[in-house]
């Protein structure tokens, strides 16, 4: 008896078919269980520097300096990344720091790290240096010579007395040709008005008189005239 064609085909197909030994395919498994899945974790000395990093931030340690220097070390080492994909959102969701707010303890510490390395060696003796980010601020806008050259004259100007944002934004602007309009001549525009305003009321009941039996048609011209040239005079 002559055995079914279709049985031969069969039988070839299964010698054809190449064998997958059991160490292959528990190979092939471990291969793709061994492939990276998402964030690189952080290594141990990683997970410490973070951990010191988010501790000076969250007490505040050191002031502005050391705050903005652990933020540039989270940003620039990428130690946000298995809290967050980027650094934006990291500060942002871990701290409540706005974009502005975080980049600018980041350049204040910038510039107070080089204008301590650059005045340490100052021959008058120890050197006044910011402390705080708002005296600093005004400084990023200059390069680094410039900065120092800044500072000098800003510990000139203040001679022993409180240094303030306002004094160092002074002679930043000086530097680079800007001009500010002086904080008080609104105040004293205001004052030279309500002194003709007040001039004015006095001359009008001067004219009137408490029972108003001294008004006149030449009192009340007179009195109009002064108001006149009160109103036109710049002065």
């Amino acid at each position: 008896m002559s055995k079914p064609k279709n049985g031969k085909k069969k039988d070839k197909a299964l010698s054809a078919a190449p064998a997958v030994e059991p160490e292959q395919k528990l190979q092939a498994d471990v291969q793709q269980e061994a492939k990276p899945q998402g964030k690189a974790p952080l290594d141990l000395a990683e997970e410490l520097k973070l951990e010191e990093y988010e501790n000076t931030i969250e007490r505040g340690l050191g002031g502005f300096k050391l705050v903005g220097k652990a933020l540039k070390a989270i940003r620039d080492e990428k130690l946000y990344r298995t809290k967050c994909d980027t650094f934006e959102d990291y500060r942002r969701k871990q701290w409540g720091l706005s974009d502005k707010y975080a980049y600018r303890l980041i350049d204040a510490y910038a510039v107070a790290t080089h204008l301590q390395s650059e005045l340490k060696t100052s021959p008058i003796g120890e050197i006044r240096l910011p402390t705080n980010e708002s005296q600093v601020r005004p400084l990023v806008a200059l390069n680094r010579e410039q900065q120092v050259k800044a500072w000098q004259q800003v510990l000139k100007n203040c001679d022993g007395k409180p240094i303030t944002a306002d004094e160092v934004e002074g002679v930043v602007n000086g530097m680079v040709g800007k001009t500010t309009k002086p904080a008080t001549q609104p105040k004293t525009q205001s004052n030279k008005t309500n002194i003709k305003l007040k001039k004015i009321g006095e001359l009008v009941t001067e004219a009137l008189g408490r029972d108003g039996s001294k008004l006149t048609v030449a009192s009340l011209k007179e009195v109009l005239e002064k108001i006149q040239k009160l109103l036109v005079t710049k002065k």
